[in-house]
């Protein structure tokens, strides 16, 4: 990016601060100064006009000139550009000035004719090209005056800056004065219209097929006259290496480097906006323009215009651009990648102030409501600070913030904030620290010893990992081995076997085949697969299990385990004494009870499982999951055998922190007790019964025997007493067994 000193300081207030404060603050604010140049025009060089001109009469191409350079100074001079005329003002070289190619003026006599000066050109006076012949001044630079010297005018120094790619915001001359504001506290000057309006208004002029804009935002003005590029936008032009020739293009060209906007001229008449190739497009009578890839429109140099500012999300265009593979890479998409400006309004007048034509009145404006859309962080001083490495006053920091142009709501530990709609870079407060760092200055930062300081990494999901890897270590000690699937299933295996499925909206929109088009609700399916390949392949023990995510109807993801035990629950002995056992419930029980402890087992139901073997597991009063025996016609269908399945919800399944008991050193004492009961009281409300008495010296209770009264039932139970303070008495242990039996026999138990 290219800036000239005198051109920023249209947009921003610089007096009293040298190009070598802003070169350095440049540097100390991230913006690279890559180089800097002064450019100066020779001395005893003048404003002068152009009062005579006739031609030589002893040659064609000189002409003889009388030029005014004061009020009662005339010089007369021997000219030989094409383009001198009367009325011109030009740069004079008086006797005695050194022009930069070596040439030194002097009074001479040029075929018979006596020359006091020379009219000169601007690469005689060190400056690049702009234009054939004489250089031809006006009052674009500044008022003109008679004689003073044209170094008041021409003189500037050049700025080359190396703007990161993230930086779309800086990629005009007014968003490096913004970026000088806010370092050195200045204020920016605000873009007022200087242009002269008809009294016609814009819907007489144009007509405007308009379709919604998808991605990018418009305003359109509608104008008349002829484009004349002034001294100061060809000289501001050619310092900062833009090259165009025609001068509606030199003024176009200006006001986008100028304010960054994008720009399109086209001529007048039915114009519109649609998409093409998936980009929104303003269409004119000669040509398209893409947004971020402009084609070349063909107009004439007079007449009515059309002019458009656009903008649209840099990320957006790039990803287009990349879809659509266009290769198109001018100075519209570099622009519009990376950010271009967001205010269309500023940079529309400030082209419109200096094309110097007539403007309809009125616009057309479709502007998204997304484009002036501000972003809100939430940032807290602590994490600034800890960043930065240093405490940085708060005041100062509101002060940084406000001149960056944020927007600040709420103060104290956190700091609401709205981001400029320009500043597309901002995403988070790492980033809002680099800004206030930067402006604030890092040289201002004391030296500190470096201190490396370990964030704590132990999250949710670090703590369930490591609880799901103990439950595999502990599985895998139970002799069984993990396996791993994709979360895909068949929607029509799973509602064949009344299993849960996804609800059809969100199912899979691209499956990768029709077996694998919704996501499993439960592992056991796959297991069985796992079970079948395994005796195909001539195995005989096959106890398996799997850790994974399973999802719901609506499908949220829940983690679940899943074990299947299938054939000998042991390798086949080497002594051939016996034939090996196969897995069945109570080892299904014993191994599930090895992983997650114990637990409880009650009626349930599960639609893979057999109607009589099958169990929901409780634990800490809460249901777990199921241990059961796989239905026998699942059994056939899949040609597996006999097979024990168990389904936990480790959601639900409490993580217990191992730890020790101290051992107690007094003897556990036997009881039982064989109860008379009614055959529609369960042992489940038996035991609730007895468990309400919370009697610290019982330490367990299950049940023994149940026999067929005829009636009624008589169930056996067996209690284990023990006390941690000594051996127990018979008192005590008749006592504990009479609160027992006096609480059963309220709720009509007897003793046999």
């Amino acid at each position: 990016m290219v800036v000239t000193r005198k051109w920023l300081e249209e947009f921003v207030d610089l007096n009293g601060i040298s190009t070598e404060e802003i070169v350095e603050t440049l540097n100390q604010i991230g913006q690279e100064v890559e180089d800097y140049r002064i450019v100066k025009v020779p001395k005893r060089v003048v404003v002068g006009e152009v009062i005579e001109c006739d031609r030589h009469p002893n040659a064609k191409r000189l002409s003889l000139c009388r030029v005014k350079i004061g009020i009662d100074k005339i010089l007369s001079i021997v000219c030989g550009a094409p383009n001198i005329g009367v009325g011109q003002m030009v740069p004079v070289a008086l006797p005695g000035a050194k022009l930069p190619n070596g040439m030194e003026i002097a009074k001479a006599t040029i075929r018979g004719f006596e020359s006091f000066g020379m009219v000169c050109s601007s690469e005689e006076l060190g400056l690049p090209p702009l234009g054939d012949g004489i250089l031809e001044m006006d009052d674009s630079l500044g008022k003109l005056e008679l004689g003073r010297e044209v170094y008041h005018y021409l003189d500037d120094e050049i700025i080359e800056i190396g703007v990161t790619p993230n930086r779309g915001d800086a990629l005009s001359v007014y968003g490096i004065a913004r970026e000088l504001a806010a370092a050195f506290g200045r204020r920016i000057y605000k873009v007022e219209p200087a242009y002269r309006e008809l009294p016609e208004g814009i819907g007489r002029v144009i007509m405007v097929n308009r379709k919604e804009m998808k991605y990018s935002s418009h305003l359109v003005k509608a104008i008349e006259g002829r484009i004349e590029a002034s001294i100061k936008v060809k000289l501001r032009l050619a310092l900062c290496g833009i090259t165009v020739k025609r001068d509606s293009e030199k003024v176009l060209k200006y006001a986008i480097h100028g304010t960054g906007v994008l720009l399109v001229m086209a001529n007048r008449g039915g114009i519109q906006f649609k998409q093409i190739d998936g980009m929104d497009t303003f269409q004119a009578p000669y040509g398209d323009y893409y947004v971020g890839i402009r084609n070349e429109l063909e107009y004439e140099e007079n007449g009515r215009y059309v002019v458009d500012a656009s903008y649209v999300d840099p990320k957006l265009i790039s990803e287009l651009v990349y879809n659509k593979k266009i290769s198109a890479v001018d100075d519209y998409f570099f622009r519009a990648s990376r950010g271009s400006e967001v205010d269309l309004e500023m940079g529309m007048t400030y082209f419109l102030n200096e094309a110097g034509v007539h403007v309809f009145t009125g616009e057309l404006n479709f502007i998204r409501e997304d484009i002036d859309r501000k972003q809100l962080i939430n940032v807290h001083l602590q994490d600034i600070w800890k960043l930065i490495g240093f405490k940085i006053p708060e005041r100062e920091i509101v002060n940084i913030l406000k001149r960056l142009g944020f927007e600040l709501h709420g103060w104290g530990d956190t700091i609401r904030l709205k981001v400029p709609p320009y500043r597309k870079d901002i995403q988070n407060g790492q980033d809002i620290a680099e800004e206030i760092l930067r402006i604030y200055g890092i040289d201002r930062i004391p030296p500190g010893p470096l201190q490396f300081v370990e964030k704590v990494q132990i999250n949710k999901n670090i703590l369930e990992w490591e609880w799901h890897q103990r439950l595999r270590e502990r599985a895998v000690s139970q002799g069984l081995y993990e396996v791993i699937h994709f979360a895909f299933e068949e929607r029509e295996r799973l509602e064949r076997f009344g299993l849960p499925v996804v609800q059809k909206r969100l199912d899979l929109l691209n499956p990768i085949v029709k077996e694998l088009d919704t996501l499993r609700t439960t592992h056991l399916l796959q297991l069985l697969d796992d079970v079948a390949l395994n005796r195909a392949n001539g195995y005989k023990r096959i106890p398996l299990f799997t850790i994974g995510i399973v999802f719901d109807r609506e499908r949220r993801e829940r983690a679940q385990m899943a074990i299947i035990l299938n054939g000998e629950q042991d390798s086949q002995n080497p002594t051939n004494s016996g034939k090996p056992s196969l897995y069945n419930f109570k080892k299904a029980v014993e191994i599930v009870a090895g992983i997650i402890g114990d637990f409880q087992l009650i009626e349930g139901s599960h639609p893979l499982a057999h109607p009589y073997q099958i169990g929901e597991i409780v634990k800490k009063g809460k249901k777990i999951g199921y241990i059961g025996k796989i239905h026998p016609k699942i059994e056939k269908k899949w040609k597996v055998g006999s097979c024990y399945f168990a389904e936990i919800e480790l959601e639900q399944l409490v993580q217990e922190v191992p730890g020790t008991t101290p051992i107690v050193p007094y003897p556990v004492v036997t009881r039982d007790l064989s109860l008379v009961v009614d055959k529609n009281v369960s042992y489940r409300q038996v035991a609730h019964w007895i468990g309400e008495l919370n009697i610290s010296k019982l330490k367990e209770f299950y049940p023994i025997d149940l026999f067929d009264l005829g009636n009624k039932n008589s169930l056996t139970i067996r209690f284990k007493l023990q006390s941690r303070t000594g051996t127990l008495t018979e008192e005590e242990i008749n006592r504990v067994m009479d609160m027992i039996l006096n609480r059963l026999k309220r709720e009509g138990l007897e003793l046999r």
